[in-house]
């Protein structure tokens, strides 16, 4: 509030108490005035206040608030993502192995559970031990997608080694001489 009147006491912000946006986009505070009580509290226009350091050290104090929370509640998550169980820890039977790979030396096999979106990363040994069959399959699954590659491979170059497949798809004494091929296509 504004005194432009000098016949009025003055009104003077003691405290900024809250912050509000209206519908209307308008950012309020709820202002504590000095030598009243909590009962006269009232929301003001920002527009309205002439109390710039109040403002600022009240924006500043719930920004510091918002920050707090917002690390507070990531360090929860985080918390609650490393005490989650991984691995066999699940209590999950594995579904199967997605891939291998090779980390710092160790052979580490990525690892889908049933009844889980989530994968793991485990290292080989463990997976040995734990479900050999499953280990087994995924190799033998492996070699069969080796040997498709290699027939292909194969194949294309027996592909490549061929004679030009016009001259040898024809009997002998049936090739249509190319004059007598425009001939008959004019027709």
């Amino acid at each position: 509030m504004n005194n432009d009147e000098s016949n009025e006491a003055p009104y003077v912000v003691e405290k900024v108490l809250d912050r509000r946006i209206t519908t209307a986009g308008k950012i309020e505070y709820y202002l504590k005035w000095k030598g009243y009580s909590d009962a006269d509290n009232t929301w003001e226009p920002d527009e309205n206040l002439d109390c710039p350091e109040l403002i600022a050290k009240y924006e500043e104090a719930r920004r510091m608030k918002e920050f707090k929370e917002a690390k507070k509640k990531s360090a929860k998550k985080k918390l609650e993502e490393i005490s989650k169980p991984r691995g066999y820890e699940r209590g999950l039977p594995l579904n199967r192995i997605v891939g291998a790979t090779d980390c710092g030396g160790e052979l580490m096999f990525l690892i889908q559970w049933s009844g889980c979106d989530e994968m793991d990363i485990l290292p080989a040994a463990v997976v040995n031990v734990k479900d050999p069959q499953l280990v087994i399959q995924y190799y033998e699954g492996k070699s069969k997608i080796v040997e498709k590659a290699k027939e292909r491979a194969k194949f294309a170059a027996y592909e490549e080694e061929r004679p030009d497949s016009s001259e040898h798809d024809t009997v002998p004494g049936t090739e249509i001489p190319n004059e007598s091929l425009e001939q008959i296509l004019e027709v």
